[in-house]
């Protein structure tokens, strides 16, 4: 009996001191997956890695760059990670809060004086966390179109308080770049120096991440180009460089480097034996700080019952009564997933350069299967079902099978309108489809006649959609303002007189 009882004691401790052990049989499967995944989503490329503790035991590419060439994608191939940009603006200003430069629970104002909401209450007490969790009020994606038409960083954090709130102060979540933006300006302001400074400062020289970076000042041969799929064929498009706000998408990295960085949170904050981060702040970032709604974004086994949260730059769920934090991300013709399991000290990164696929979901949910335990229901299944949903939000309404022709010419509905938020809105040409264009670098889009006086727009980011635009005719049938449902109302100006 005593000898029995000391094999499953040394079998236990060797199971606990070498996971990899326990899991290293999943790697094959799960590369066999990735491998058929790549063709059955249409995927040009991606690359993936996965770390067990402190180490990185998968790293690989599979398909290519850029389609129509022999470019391979590795595990050393840069990608850009849109929104999973933002736990490192939410690490960075964890690192001020251990250098004691701030207090998650302080004041924004208190470091940033600038900053102002529309609403009293929480201009004067939003705290950091409100921001990073998501809890502020502003409306989901609210304001995103001041990252694209040329404002500085300055006039954008003055026009944060013109922006409507969808919602009291942290009664609801709504996902925010805006307050991403915020949080960036702010660390910039903790280090003085620049958000992009702060973060590689604090996170990417320490972890030694050589070939992560930020998308503005790429230049390097091993790189994923974008691509998204147009009129049925799927082709290349440009990268947006900043995702509107840097601090909320603008970061570049891959699958090898992100390794280091789920290894820094698997580790509680330590890497190569160095303390990058205290563990209390790493568990700040991880745990849930606000109970968020299941959106179109989130993917199962992401849904009603999963218990879904904001923490800070994180998002977490319960699989199989594990704990699951994550975070995904997705610009024009990018796709990306970092997904870890705390409990069993493993993390996965999932890198990949098509538009709104759901393929890196589909790879994690096979990695969760594999360490955590397979579903009872078919989650493959569930998520092309979602991922047909995320493409048509995107995806140019049906025209009416009978449209209003308009009474007025083209250059009727031509003019400045203006909106306090964004500023004017130039509207010019004669001819369908009109010609709209905003901001100081003239950002520009076009207003394609629907029915009647409403337009469709579209601006050229293709992850910004379509919606449809409705000019108010005033009493000498002359349009004397327009509204669209996340612009709102932009008056007309009367014309000057030379």
């Amino acid at each position: 009996m005593k000898s029995t009882l000391s094999k499953f004691f040394i079998i236990v401790c060797v199971l606990l001191a070498a996971p990899s052990m326990v899991f290293c049989n999943n790697l094959d499967e799960l590369d066999e997956f990735i491998e058929n995944a790549l063709v059955e989503w249409l995927v040009p490329g991606a690359s993936v890695s996965v770390v067990e503790g402190d180490k990185v035991v998968f790293a690989k590419g599979y398909g290519v760059a850029r389609i129509k060439t022999s470019e391979k994608v590795d595990e050393n191939t840069i990608f850009q990670l849109a929104s999973v940009s933002k736990t490192f603006t939410a690490a960075a200003l964890g690192v001020q809060v251990d250098r004691g430069l701030l207090k998650w629970e302080e004041e924004v104002i208190n470091y940033l004086p600038e900053f102002a909401l529309k609403d009293p209450y929480p201009t004067r007490y939003a705290n950091t966390i409100d921001l990073l969790a998501h809890r502020t009020g502003l409306p989901a994606f609210g304001g995103d179109l001041l990252g694209k038409i040329g404002y500085s960083p300055g006039e954008i954090l003055y026009r944060v308080r013109l922006v409507e709130p969808e919602t009291s102060f942290r009664n609801r979540a709504y996902y925010s770049n805006l307050c991403y933006f915020v949080a960036g300006q702010l660390l910039g302001k903790l280090t003085g120096s620049s958000w992009e400074e702060g973060v590689r400062s604090t996170l990417l020289s320490p972890l030694k991440m050589e070939r992560s970076g930020f998308a503005k000042n790429l230049d390097d041969k091993n790189v994923a180009y974008a691509h998204a799929k147009i009129d049925g064929v799927v082709r290349t498009v440009p990268w947006d460089p900043t995702g509107g706000f840097p601090a909320a998408g603008a970061v570049t990295s891959t699958a090898s480097d992100m390794g280091k960085w789920m290894a820094l949170f698997l580790n509680k904050g330590s890497f190569e034996g160095n303390e990058v981060l205290k563990s209390e702040t790493i568990q700040s970032l991880l745990s849930p700080s606000m109970v968020g709604e299941v959106s179109f974004s989130e993917a199962p086994p992401i849904d009603e019952n999963s218990g879904f949260s904001f923490g800070l730059g994180w998002d977490s769920y319960h699989y199989q009564n594990q704990m699951i934090v994550e975070k995904g991300g997705g610009l024009d013709g990018i796709r990306t997933v970092v997904t870890l399991i705390p409990e069993l000290n493993v993390g996965i990164t999932v890198l990949c350069n098509l538009n709104l696929t759901m393929l890196p979901e589909a790879i994690r949910t096979k990695f969760l299967e594999l360490y955590v335990g397979k579903s009872e229901v078919d989650l493959q299944a569930k998520i092309k079902e979602r991922g047909k949903m995320l493409l048509e939000i995107v995806a140019p309404p049906k025209k009416p099978d009978h449209p209003i022709p308009s009474k007025l010419s083209f250059k009727d509905y031509t003019g400045v309108f203006t909106s306090a938020l964004y500023g004017a809105f130039h509207i010019s040409g004669d001819k369908d489809p009109l010609t709209v264009k905003v901001g100081p670098n003239s950002f520009e889009g076009t207003l394609e006649h629907w029915s009647n006086h409403t337009f469709l727009l579209h601006w050229p980011v293709i992850n910004m959609g379509y919606q449809l635009v409705t000019f108010t005719l005033g009493p000498d049938e002359h349009p004397i303002s327009i509204e669209t449902e996340t612009l709102g109302v932009l008056h007309a100006e009367e014309p000057q007189e030379l």
